[in-house]
């Protein structure tokens, strides 16, 4: 039985049944985010390491984005996240367990969510254990110390560990522009990485990009 709480005429059962009439005549074309392969994954990461050196320690503003980028793709990327449940991601929990696994010399960082997760009712934190450097080369410790860093210089120790110029959480949106503008610069410059008739902006999408790329790799080899 389906209860409908409002008057919009979009949200009444005969426009369900309408819409659903119209799929079954005229069909439904349903692209879905290609899956970033390892290959690519590591293109970009040697473009950050790049523009991470090349950028100045007095340049907070680009350390922070370039930080930022570099964390959350290698957290989506590794915990096999959708993009939106990396936002999750508490700055106070980050630098709390990240001074823990190094006074413990621990070869694994701690991923802390902070909110409903997978569906949950409650907000409560889930922990993430991540190997620090993974079998591939993907420096996952270097970059959250690196955001962590750059968040206290930011004068931010609490929050959302993504977040704006106000301390909100950052719209996925900007992340998404900064990372294909990355691939973009990947697909040309190393071969086999990003087939050239792929199109970044039409076939790649933040929200399920990596969770597809971090499965894809998790079924040929293993680990990522």
């Amino acid at each position: 039985m389906k209860h409908h709480l409002t008057h919009s005429p979009t949200q009444s059962l005969w426009f369900e049944r309408f819409a659903q009439g119209c799929i079954w005549q005229m069909e439904q074309d349903v692209g879905q985010d290609w899956a970033i392969p390892l290959g690519a994954m590591l293109g970009l990461f040697q473009v950050l390491e790049e523009e991470w050196a090349e950028t100045s320690e007095e340049d907070v503003t680009t350390k922070g984005r370039l930080a930022s980028i570099g964390a959350y793709s290698i957290i989506a990327f590794c915990g096999s996240f959708r993009g939106s449940e990396v936002f999750l991601t508490d700055l106070h929990g980050l630098s709390k367990h990240q001074e823990e696994t190094q006074r413990q010399n621990r070869d694994h960082v701690i991923i802390p969510l902070l909110g409903c997760f997978k569906g949950e009712q409650n907000s409560r934190y889930h922990l993430a254990p991540l190997a620090s450097v993974t079998s591939s080369g993907l420096q996952i410790q270097v970059w959250l110390e690196r955001l962590v860093s750059v968040r206290e210089k930011e004068g931010r120790i609490q929050g959302p560990a993504f977040c704006d110029k106000g301390g909100r959480i950052a719209p996925a949106h900007s992340h998404e522009e900064w990372i294909m503008e990355r691939l973009l610069r990947v697909q040309p410059t190393i071969p086999g990485a990003i087939p050239p008739d792929i199109d970044i902006y039409e076939q790649f999408g933040v929200s399920r990009l990596f969770r597809r790329g971090a499965t894809s790799v998790a079924r040929t080899r293993g680990v990522p």
